[in-house]
């Protein structure tokens, strides 16, 4: 039996400024509030894991929705990670540090920054914060040492950072639970709802730092969806994931570029378990 393909069609568009993102990630799903709203309960009484986090706008949508406390973030980047913990315990230190980068700025600024290892602490993050805001093309992109590489925007000018904005969001995800595991880590959790966002297969534009093995995270797929509410973002046919007939798939639109394909009008699908 063919997948249940739900009518219409959703649409995300561009918004300049979002109180639910920190930085502009590629795939980043600070857009799909709407969509997110519509799809999963306002009911349900799970924990939530955000298994592929990236720049935390799923996280973050779903702390102020269900309470942080019931949120897990999780990446395998650690450079994303510190960004991310650093913004809930020192968002005030963060701001200095991007602050100081942005009186700064240039394009001289901006590549002696990016010579600076990128470790633990609200230095790090606020260097990375100041790189990531600033990179072409909103490539968050690290080389085989993990050191970032993605190159300046051309023609544009440092983005102001809104320091009260910066704290609401840190209040906003106060007593999420941040990790820094490979998603197999995840294998064994039952009862939850598991928001899986991958980095998209059949990248080959190097929009991402490292794309998962398709036949290792089927089999994670299968393994998780038999005890957990699934939720799957993808931008390819449903059928490369082999998803049974209990999903439900959305198809999306969105009014901008897409991934490593630069178009309007492109196109993503959700599909749920339940």
């Amino acid at each position: 039996m063919p997948l249940a393909v739900e009518s219409g069609v959703f649409v995300v568009k561009n918004r300049r400024k979002n109180p639910l993102k920190i930085i502009p990630y590629v795939g980043c799903k600070s857009g799909f509030t709407d969509i997110f709203d519509k799809i999963i309960p306002t009911n349900i009484d799970e924990k939530i894991y955000d298994i592929f986090g990236g720049g935390g706008s799923f996280s973050f949508y779903a702390c102020q929705r269900f309470g942080s406390y019931r949120v897990n973030y999780n990446d395998n980047n650690p450079v994303l990670v510190n960004l991310i913990n650093e913004l809930q315990s020192h968002p005030t230190e963060l701001w200095e540090v991007y602050e100081d980068h942005y009186q700064k700025s240039s394009v001289e600024h901006y590549y002696e920054v990016r010579e600076i290892p990128l470790v633990d602490g609200v230095e790090s993050a606020g260097n990375f914060l100041y790189l990531a805001k600033n990179a072409f093309s909103g490539k968050i992109r690290f080389n085989s040492q993990n050191k970032f590489n993605s190159p300046i925007r051309k023609g544009s000018s440092c983005p102001k950072l809104d320091l009260q904005a910066l704290q609401n969001l840190s209040e906003i995800i106060r007593d999420m639970a941040i990790t820094n595991f490979d998603y197999r880590e995840f294998k064994e959790v039952k009862n939850s709802l598991l928001y899986l966002d991958p980095p998209y297969f059949n990248n080959t534009k190097g929009h991402y730092n490292g794309v998962l093995k398709l036949k290792n995270f089927k089999s994670f797929l299968r393994r998780v969806e038999v005890y957990n509410n699934v939720v799957l973002s993808e931008q390819n046919d449903p059928a490369l994931f082999g998803l049974t007939k209990n999903y439900k798939v959305f198809p999306i639109t969105l009014n901008r570029s897409l991934q490593y394909i630069t178009q309007t009008g492109s196109n993503e699908i959700i599909a749920c378990n339940y």
